[in-house]
């Protein structure tokens, strides 16, 4: 149990800076501007005062024979990702409840960090599985300290050696978050005529501990590491969904001392890099000769099959589950686009544009 109580959610009306879905809504599109994206929109869901939430269903997915053939799609409205909950509002709360179908909350932040923000808070209605990627022990201030630096190096050794803790330290946690999926959301087209239950995913900021959880989900369904629609470029999404709250997390991190040795001038610039979600940090991790297959997949030919092993033997799923993460998070063919029904039957509300 944590020691860390509930927050109380304050059932007065939003703040002012997010009274309103358009807020999140313009900051993206001010955001997409400046960075821009292969996808004429994006799969953010406006949610007053959530960040960087989205769903990760739509990736197109690809014949393991040949790459270049779509032969499916990631299912859409099961698994959405994002920042932690603590200032969201009760019209938040009902978009993720009733809108959505959310059923289950996985936290994967550390005691630490949530006695830090005051405790957690309740979502009436969805229930909160506390699944913390580093133990009590694992989260000292040193350890801390450390990863602040991977995340904040300028190339791209640091954060894959930090992706790499996320995904070692992590197994137990994802192992309950797939089973999860597994036992409780069944395949497309045996739905019958309930909705399947949605589950959210979060650590603080929602880019680096999720997107490392993702990426891995991702890449055992098949979709392409590296390049347009892949892997990497959802994981840089975070770049976009974070714009609007950047320069909040950036103060919050400035307050707790990150890289103070450095001046202030470099140390701003160090924890703008710590939130934010660099294209080529995780091509480092997905890609052809990457982390994944140097460390999971040596000898396999892809990362798909790197992803593979490491949910065998790191994870500690069996084949049969494998199969049926596979059989629960695939739909076949291809959708449409981000914003519509795409022609094909259930399951393919958002996906990657033609």
């Amino acid at each position: 149990m944590l020691s860390a109580k509930p927050v109380e959610l304050d059932s007065s009306e939003d703040p002012p800076e997010c009274n309103s879905s358009n807020t999140q809504t313009t900051a993206i599109a001010t955001a997409t501007t400046l960075h821009p994206s292969p996808f004429p929109s994006h799969p953010f869901i406006p949610v007053p005062s959530l960040s960087n939430f989205r769903d990760i269903g739509g990736w197109p997915i690809y014949s393991p024979s040949n790459p270049s053939i779509c032969t499916g799609h990631v299912r859409p409205g099961i698994i959405y990702r994002g920042s932690d909950t603590n200032r969201i509002q009760p019209s938040g709360i009902h978009i993720l409840r009733d809108t959505l179908n959310i059923k289950t909350d996985f936290d994967l932040r550390s005691t630490q960090q949530i006695e830090a923000t005051g405790g957690y808070k309740d979502l009436d209605g969805i229930r909160r599985i506390w699944a913390p990627i580093f133990k009590e022990e694992e989260y000292t201030e040193e350890a801390a300290r450390r990863r602040y630096q991977m995340y904040a190096e300028d190339g791209t050794e640091g954060i894959v050696k930090a992706f790499v803790e996320v995904l070692t330290s992590g197994a137990e946690a994802f192992a309950v978050i797939l089973r999860s999926i597994i036992e409780t959301v069944p395949e497309p087209g045996k739905e019958g005529s309930e909705r399947p239950p949605a589950l959210f995913i979060h650590c603080t900021t929602g880019n680096n501990r999720t997107g490392a959880l993702v990426a891995m989900i991702l890449l055992l369904l098949g979709v392409a590491p590296t390049g347009l629609n892949s892997v990497a470029e959802e994981y840089a999404l975070s770049e976009l969904g974070l714009a609007p709250t950047r320069h909040k997390n950036v103060e919050r991190l400035l307050k707790k001392g990150a890289f103070r040795e450095l001046g202030p001038k470099e140390a701003k610039k160090k924890c703008e890099r710590m939130v934010g979600a660099r294209v080529e940090s995780m091509e480092a991790l997905v890609r052809k000769e990457g982390e994944v297959q140097r460390r999971w997949g040596a000898g396999m030919g892809d990362a798909k099959m790197g992803a593979e092993r490491y949910f065998l033997d790191v994870v500690g799923l069996g084949e049969d589950e494998i199969r049926r993460v596979r059989e629960v998070l695939t739909v076949w063919g291809r959708a449409k686009d981000w914003r519509g029904v795409a022609e094909g039957g259930k399951g393919q509300r958002m996906g990657v544009s033609e």
